[in-house]
């Protein structure tokens, strides 16, 4: 029996690392996704994208606020960190301000929202939703149902002038724009732009020990009463065996 004894404790630890490892991972992920929902309705509440930009971001700078009709827009210059390199995006929010015609599906094929931006000295297209394979089959509004907004990410690359165009959901033109863009060469030490939340301030903002520590104490107490049952009901019948 000693090397049941043994054996099981073994079994059973490995268990348990497991499932304190699975419900850490899982739990935290579902945190995230929480957070990332609580400051988008504070996005739109308060009609300020930028601590929900800051929660995405390495860096940012706003670039342009406007309200125009129905709709207001947000645009930023973000660093992604992507593959090792950081990268210039030009990311642009459009917040309604009135009721307006979304998309209630995400394959809404009567949906002509959509954005074209231009490189306004080359006049070659950056962001064309409407001739991109990407977009063909995603109703753009349908962000209105999820998040209350929608928003357009791009990768910039040099110095340009851009030439913005955005069209709502029955393919009117809603907002049109030009917008410079100075790409940064980021250098995190350079103070060139605002900063994304650190490390401590995302710690702060999830608060994984008070989200995660009930789900944790259930699972363990859970898995210790079945460990302990069967582990039990196994050395009952080992030796209910050899007698």
């Amino acid at each position: 029996m000693k090397k049941f004894y043994i054996f099981y404790s073994l079994f059973s630890l490995i268990f348990l690392s497991t499932i304190y490892f699975f419900t850490l991972v899982q739990s935290s992920q579902q945190r995230s996704l929480i957070l990332f929902s609580e400051l988008a309705e504070e996005a739109y509440e308060f009609k300020d994208m930028t601590p929900f930009i800051k929660y995405q971001s390495v860096a940012y700078n706003h670039l342009d606020s406007s309200i125009l009709g129905d709709y207001q827009m947000e645009s930023y210059q973000v660093i992604a960190y992507d593959n090792g390199l950081y990268k210039n995006q030009f990311v642009i929010y459009v917040l309604p301000i009135n009721n307006v015609m979304y998309a209630s599906e995400i394959d809404d094929e009567n949906d002509q929202t959509g954005i074209i931006l231009i490189d306004n000295d080359t006049r070659e297209d950056i962001l064309n939703t409407y001739t991109s394979e990407a977009y063909e089959d995603s109703a753009l509004s349908y962000g209105i149902n999820r998040f209350e907004f929608y928003y357009y990410v791009t990768f910039i690359e040099a110095d340009t002038e851009l030439d913005l165009s955005i069209y709502d959901y029955h393919g009117d033109l809603i907002f049109a724009k030009l917008i410079e863009f100075d790409y940064i060469d980021y250098s995190p030490d350079s103070g060139q732009m605002e900063l994304g939340y650190t490390s401590d301030e995302l710690e702060d903002l999830l608060d994984l020990n008070d989200f995660v520590r009930p789900t944790l104490i259930q699972n363990i107490t859970i898995f210790l009463v079945i460990d302990i049952f069967l582990g039990g009901l196994i050395v009952f019948i080992v030796k209910k065996k050899k007698r």
